[in-house]
């Protein structure tokens, strides 16, 4: 039984179109590279080494730090402020695991856990030295805890700790705190009532309607007399009057083509009787 060997011979590329690249089969190809060696995190394969370091993706499973609303503050301070904490731990064991873990960079004043609803997984770390503060909030940034990892940022104001500490009377410093919290709010309201007022005062596009809405009806108007305004109009059909509220009535057409146009003939006011103030038209709402 003889045995067979494939044919290696380059094609001639001519006119039959055939590439020089010699034909292989399957049996002759070399067997695949092994897989490259397990290598910690920064650190290049052996026969890879001197060529550009692609930093790993990091894993799928943890989950993305929302930042908040306004940018971190980035001024030191000896007050850190945790967010991401897991909330379904308990919020003494999350105490005690706080303080093991920065204890390692200083001497801590007081550790802080809120567990109301409005402040669940944050907390505040008091060291007792600034230096301290700004270290563990460069090493521990994104560290692992029950799961989540940390987001730390320095604290926008002092701690009770720390005022104690620099001797200042810390009932007069609370009460300077919530003043400035209550401006703040208060700030928040008015800024919020004028974005509202001027988004009131855009004017909206109204959407078109078969039925008119008449606003402003004096007492005396008879439904009579708008009728006749409107029963010259293609596809006129009636006028419906709101007994409950007599200022105003519904014109109804046949299509909303038929009242767009009596609209835009109109205006946006019609006159009754020139002894009577004008009324507005507009499309009813939908």
């Amino acid at each position: 039984m003889s045995s067979y060997r494939p044919r290696e011979a380059p094609y001639s590329a001519g006119a039959d179109g055939r590439s020089s690249v010699p034909f292989r089969h399957p049996g002759s190809l070399p067997p695949p590279p092994p897989p490259l060696p397990f290598m910690p995190m920064g650190m290049h394969p052996p026969h890879l080494r001197g060529m550009p370091y692609a930093p790993p993706h990091p894993p799928a499973n943890i989950p993305r730090i929302r930042h908040p609303n306004r940018p971190p503050c980035t001024t030191p301070s000896k007050t850190l402020y945790l967010r991401n904490l897991s909330e379904k731990a308990n919020p003494k064991v999350m105490a005690s695991t706080l303080r093991a873990l920065f204890e390692t960079y200083g001497t801590i004043l007081d550790v802080r856990v809120r567990h109301s609803i409005r402040m669940r997984g944050q907390a505040f770390i008091v060291f007792g030295e600034q230096e301290d503060a700004v270290r563990a909030h460069g090493e521990v940034q994104g560290f692992m805890l029950f799961g989540k990892p940390l987001f730390v940022e320095f604290s926008r104001t002092a701690s009770d700790a720390t005022i104690a500490q620099q001797g200042e009377d810390v009932e007069s410093y609370k009460l300077r705190r919530i003043e400035a919290r209550d401006r703040r709010e208060q700030e928040n309201k008015d800024r919020a009532a004028q974005v509202s007022a001027a988004l009131a005062a855009i004017p909206h596009p109204e959407l078109p309607n078969k039925i008119l809405f008449l606003q402003g009806l004096p007492a005396d108007v008879a439904v009579s007399e708008i009728e006749r305004a409107f029963a010259g109009r293609p596809g006129f059909i009636e006028v419906r009057w709101v007994s409950v509220k007599p200022d105003v009535a519904f014109v109804e057409f046949e299509a909303e083509m038929q009242a767009g146009a009596a609209k835009a003939a109109l205006g946006s006011q019609l006159v009754l009787r020139e002894d009577l103030a004008p009324v507005s038209i507009s499309f009813a709402k939908r």
